[in-house]
């Protein structure tokens, strides 16, 4: 499970969550130059987009999306 923390607003900060996923990934994997590209609406259930140095791709799952702007996500198979 990937755990990070976004803003206080209604609407989530998708860059924060972007960012708080892509650090969750690189901590989990040991994955270096992660970028996560997420539904600029996105809420629990999403399937966000994983991408890495030398190519890697894979996705990332919102499995809880608070409005505290927590978020939790794990990998799956794309």
């Amino acid at each position: 499970m990937l755990v990070g923390c976004g803003g206080d607003d209604d609407q989530p900060d998708v860059a924060a969550v972007e960012r708080d996923l892509a650090r969750g990934v690189e901590e989990q994997t040991g994955t270096r130059d992660v970028t996560v590209d997420c539904p600029d609406d996105v809420a629990e259930s999403d399937v966000c987009a994983v991408s890495a140095a030398g190519g890697v791709r894979a996705q990332v799952r919102v499995t809880s999306l608070t409005d505290d702007g927590d978020v939790e996500g794990e990998l799956v198979q794309p």
